[in-house]
């Protein structure tokens, strides 16, 4: 991918979002949310970032939407939400629900603040992805996908990142505490706080941690090079 076609993308990006009277973004504080509030500004379109919490939501994630959204000045409501029933039995259709009711919440408080237009931060790649139940349960509420719709793909995202000095560029992907546990065993708040808690003190030893819950047992993953620390 040469740097021209990047540019035409972030190009396109930045024209489709001015066809946007408003715009409401659900902001999570991940790599392709945080470009995405940042292309809007850049598109000097009124913007506001909208954050849906729940127990599956870190605090770390938590602190770090905050300070993302005063970096950018960016207005930032962030709403709770208790974990939903269909969530709590975590059947592989979890991602579904989980993303019907949090989408349900941006419309409700982008409408309650006059914004017509909510978007999420999906990229080409997951769209390209056939099994993203979380994304069409938001296509089916009408959530747009600006990143995904300018074919701008996950290393795309890292590169005008990087380009245009986001602090975000290479935060390692991430997901809702929820994906640490298997399918078919119920989530818990109080396992979803051991996860945390977990991934908390482990992160002081690397970035890219995960605590995967199978019951009693937790497996901890890491990247390659950092397995010598971990076993030291």
């Amino acid at each position: 991918m040469t740097q021209k076609t990047i540019q035409h993308k972030y190009n396109t990006l930045l024209k489709n979002l001015k066809k946007y009277p408003n715009l409401a973004i659900a902001f999570s504080g991940g790599i392709d949310s945080t470009l995405l509030a940042y292309a809007a500004k850049q598109a000097k379109i009124d913007t506001l970032l909208i954050t849906v919490t729940s127990p599956m939501f870190s605090q770390h994630d938590k602190n770090l939407t905050k300070t993302i959204a005063k970096q950018m000045n960016i207005p930032h409501i962030l709403t709770h939400q208790s974990l939903e029933k269909n969530v709590i039995n975590n059947d592989n259709m979890r991602c579904y629900h989980c993303k019907h009711e949090e989408a349900t919440t941006w419309l409700q408080e982008a409408h309650k603040k006059g914004y017509s237009t909510i978007a999420d931060g999906a990229n080409y790649d997951d769209l390209k992805d056939s099994h993203r139940p979380g994304i069409k349960a938001c296509s089916k509420l009408g959530i747009q996908h600006p990143l995904a719709q300018a074919k701008i793909t996950k290393k795309d995202i890292r590169t005008i990142a990087q380009q245009h000095g986001l602090p975000t560029w290479n935060l390692p992907a991430n997901a809702c505490l929820a994906s640490r546990i298997q399918y078919g065993e119920r989530i818990t708040t109080q396992k979803l706080r051991q996860i945390e808690q977990a991934e908390d003190y482990l992160r002081t030893y690397s970035p890219t941690i995960r605590v995967r819950l199978h019951n009693t047992i937790a497996r901890i993953e890491v990247e390659p090079e950092d397995i010598n620390r971990f076993q030291d």
